[in-house]
C-alpha cells in the first residue's frame, strides 16, 4: 500500500520507514506537521496514514486526522507513545481504523495495517449497499435519519456541516443530521448549485447573502472559508 507517515520523531519515523519497506508498502512521503501531511496528500494520494497525535505546529495529530478523513477519505491509524484514556476517547471520535502504541514492530504495524484496510473496505461496501442518501429524485434528496428515509428538496438546504461522522442538513426551518461524510455529499450534489467552501461546510451558492474576507453568509450563519476554496466559489459566482 502507499502509506503517509506522520511522525515528529527522527529515529521514529526511520524505523517506521524500515518497518514499512520490510512489509513492501510505498512511503509516499514523510511529515512532522499537518500542513506538510496535507500537501503530500494533495501531491500523491496515499492509500492509508499512519499519524502520530504529538506534531509539531499548531494541528495535533488528532485534528489531522478529521482533515484526511474529510478531505481525502483514507483510513488512517494513531501512533503513540501516550495512551491516556483521555487521549484514547479523544483519538477514538475521529473515525480512526487502528491504534498503534509506541515502541512497536514489524508484527504490530502489519497486523495494525491488515486490519485497517480490512475495515476500511467492509466501511466502504457498506455505504455502498446501505447508502445513507438516496438517488435524487425529481430535485429532491432522501435522507436516512435514525431509522426513517425523509425527502428534502434539494433547493430548500442552505448548507451541509461536516459534524464528526456525521453531517447536518441545514434548511430554513429544520436541521437533519446524517451518517455519511461531507466528501460523499460533495459528490451527490457536484452537479447541483452546491460548492465546497471549507473542509467542514458545503454551501448552497444560491443561499448566499454576502461574502466578506474569509465568512460568507447564508441566512444568519457566518461560514467559513478557506484559501484552498476560494477561488472555486469565486469561479461560480456571477460577478459584476
Amino acid at each position: 500500500m502507499k502509506v503517509l507517515i506522520v511522525e515528529d520523531d527522527l529515529f521514529i519515523s526511520e524505523s517506521l520507514k524500515d518497518i514499512l519497506r520490510i512489509l513492501d508498502h510505498e512511503i509516499v512521503g514523510v511529515a512532522d506537521d499537518a500542513d506538510t501531511a496535507i500537501d503530500i496528500c494533495n501531491e500523491n494520494l496515499p492509500e492509508i496514514a499512519l499519524l502520530d497525535i504529538q506534531i509539531n505546529g499548531d494541528i495535533d495529530g488528532v485534528a489531522l486526522a478529521e482533515v484526511i478523513r474529510d478531505q481525502f477519505d483514507i483510513p488512517f491509524i494513531f501512533t503513540t507513545a501516550y495512551a491516556d484514556n483521555e487521549t484514547v476517547l479523544r483519538a477514538r471520535d475521529k473515525g480512526h481504523f487502528g491504534y498503534l502504541v509506541k515502541p512497536y514492530g514489524v508484527k504490530e504495524v502489519n497486523a495494525a495495517i491488515q486490519i485497517a484496510k480490512a475495515s476500511y473496505d467492509r466501511l466502504k461496501t457498506a455505504e455502498k449497499e446501505n447508502a445513507n442518501m438516496s438517488k435524487i429524485i425529481d430535485n429532491s434528496l432522501f435522507l436516512k435519519v435514525d431509522s426513517k428515509l425523509i425527502k428534502v428538496k434539494i433547493e430548500d438546504i442552505l448548507f451541509i456541516e461536516a459534524k464528526g461522522d456525521y453531517a447536518l442538513f441545514k434548511t430554513k426551518n429544520k436541521g437533519y443530521i446524517v451518517h455519511t461524510t461531507i466528501k460523499r455529499v460533495e459528490e451527490r450534489l457536484s452537479n447541483y448549485n452546491f460548492q465546497k467552501v471549507h473542509r467542514s461546510y458545503i454551501v448552497n451558492i444560491s443561499m448566499i447573502i454576502d461574502i466578506e474576507e474569509s465568512n460568507l453568509l447564508i441566512e444568519d450563519k457566518f461560514i467559513p472559508i478557506s484559501r484552498a476554496n476560494k477561488d472555486a466559489l469565486i469561479k461560480r459566482l456571477n460577478l459584476l
